[in-house]
């Protein structure tokens, strides 16, 4: 039998939901999730680094080559979220409006990542990795309008910090598996396409939402969409939403994306066991801190001081990593990353769903949030190079990481419709 949220009662898909989803929801949602990082981080942080060494040769040209496949990625992915936010909208299903736009973008970067393991060449590499983010694209998107669409307000801090888990887990998972299961490029990469659709096809498949009645579509205008992608930014509480988690996650992303490079290069470890290491550290402070700090916000209502210590958190972590190139300390530093980190995910989803302006425009809104999460990761692969190779080198990395993190605390305090 089909889990999830009934459409009991004639409750429209365009209500605030008050009856909680099922422990299957959950679990269900937040293993998609986890599938999502696995193979996202997986690939960003040991499997594409491999791959462009290979290609393009050690040193400054793979870190070139790896900037440039990320860069041409964040195209696709502001294409992608915002465009399939906008269709899953107006899509009319029996199981949903989210659900087939997660099957069918799982598939789309399973696909791609078979394909990008036979490439032997940039071009192809960055084809693949374009692919990918496509598909992950529409399934994060849509995943994140289903908590909107059927989790009540007062149960998303807690569906926030399983989101926080699996954004921990996943991406150890992912490094361990490249790392000591899957040693070759192909075998990896179709290694991480079997888990993502293990995942993710459970939610699509299993779960259900609240189908969108033809009498609420909205018409579809590509028009529309096109200048409805700034209308939300009219909003002042979501536009400090958008600034807030965008310098959030570009700090954390400067501050881990070249990990890999940063233990090789100046910490002077095996870069592979290293940032294994790493990983195990920072998902352990995030699953310690993700849920309880979620539930308290539940409890609380109080979502943006959570935001600002945790800022403060990852703003200290990116110090440690600057100043003081040495393993004992890049595992302090990775621990205080999780902890900030964590904090910060386990009210992020609850934060950003109670600022969105419309319900027509849950998947589209969400679609342009989506790109404050994608597009700093993608950005701090191309800016990081950038600084990496410059005369600061890794200390300027991580000084931009401190100083976005400390940034990101002061556009959350003047969002007035959250605690």
């Amino acid at each position: 039998m089909t889990a999830g949220v009934a459409a009991a009662g004639g409750r429209s898909a365009l209500d605030e939901p008050v009856r909680p989803v099922s422990r299957v929801w959950t679990v269900c949602w937040s293993f998609a999730n986890l599938g999502l990082f696995l193979a996202n981080y997986g690939t960003q942080q040991i499997l594409l680094p491999r791959q462009t060494n290979a290609i393009a040769g050690e040193g400054n040209a793979a870190v070139v080559a790896q900037s440039w496949a990320n860069a041409c990625a964040a195209v696709v992915t502001v294409v992608a979220s915002i465009l399939v936010g906008a269709l899953s909208d107006r899509t009319l299903h029996r199981t949903g409006r989210r659900q087939v736009w997660i099957l069918y973008g799982a598939v789309l970067s399973a696909v791609a990542f078979v394909f990008q393991g036979l490439q032997h060449g940039m071009v192809g590499v960055v084809v693949g990795w374009a692919l990918f983010t496509a598909g992950s694209s529409a399934v994060m998107v849509a995943l994140s309008a289903a908590v909107p669409d059927d989790v009540p307000v007062n149960q998303r801090g807690r569906v926030s910090g399983y989101f926080a888990v699996g954004t921990a887990v996943g991406p150890l998972l992912g490094v361990a598996v490249v790392t000591f299961l899957f040693t070759g490029i192909l075998d990896a990469y179709v290694g991480l396409a079997l888990l993502l659709l293990l995942c993710v096809l459970p939610f699509g498949l299993r779960i259900r939402g609240t189908p969108l009645r033809r009498a609420e579509r909205p018409p579809l205008a590509l028009r529309a969409i096109a200048v409805g992608i700034f209308a939300p930014l009219r909003s002042p509480d979501f536009a400090w939403a958008c600034g807030q988690r965008s310098l959030i996650n570009l700090s954390n992303a400067l501050a881990q994306i070249f990990l890999y490079q940063y233990l090789k290069d100046a910490v002077h470890v095996d870069p592979d066991l290293g940032t294994l290491i790493l990983m195990v550290c920072y998902t352990a402070s995030i699953v310690v801190v993700a849920i309880p700090v979620g539930r308290s916000s539940d409890r609380s209502g109080k979502r943006k001081r959570v935001v600002v210590w945790s800022s403060a958190v990852q703003g200290a972590a990116a110090l440690v990593l600057a100043f003081v190139p040495t393993m004992p300390a890049a595992i302090l530093g990775a621990s205080l990353l999780g902890i900030g980190y964590g904090a910060y995910l386990s009210v992020d989803q609850a934060l950003v769903t109670q600022v969105l302006p419309r319900s027509e425009d849950r998947g589209k809104d969400l679609g342009v949030l989506q790109l404050a999460s994608a597009l700093p990761s993608i950005a701090a692969a191309a800016v990081g190079g950038v600084l990496i190779t410059s005369p600061g080198g890794f200390p300027s990395l991580f000084l931009a990481s401190a100083v976005t993190g400390l940034a990101a605390a002061a556009c959350v305090l003047p969002i007035r419709s959250v605690s």
